[in-house]
């Protein structure tokens, strides 16, 4: 089924066409397993899974990995509230106010 390169407790890293996938076998294949493009990338999610370690710096692909590979209901819930926090800064980045938008273009001419 699969060609395993590495395996640390419960978790398993088999390569696949378009990079890596990081497997928790203690749950179901469709709800544990998320594919990463760098093994390295792969290993260090498993090394924050299994030390229940929150990156401060990553990507929401990459934090949502870690839910999907973890089984620990507090270290998801800790995920998620980071998750939302990052969404939130996103909406704030792409907010303007329309009001001194157009005020700065009429006193342009």
């Amino acid at each position: 089924m699969y060609n395993k390169i590495y395996e640390k407790k419960e978790f398993i890293i088999f390569q696949v066409k378009n990079g890596y996938v990081a497997y928790n076998t203690k749950k179901d294949f469709k709800k544990g397993h998320t594919h990463l493009k760098c093994f390295r990338s792969a290993k260090t999610a498993i090394d924050l899974v299994i030390k229940r370690k929150i990156p401060r710096s990553t990507d929401l692909y990459y934090l949502t990995s870690l839910i999907r590979l973890s089984e620990d209901i507090v270290y998801v819930d800790k995920i998620k509230e980071l998750i939302e926090c990052k969404e939130k800064k996103i909406e704030n980045k792409n907010y303007y106010n329309t009001e001194i938008n157009t005020r700065i273009i009429k006193y342009k001419y």
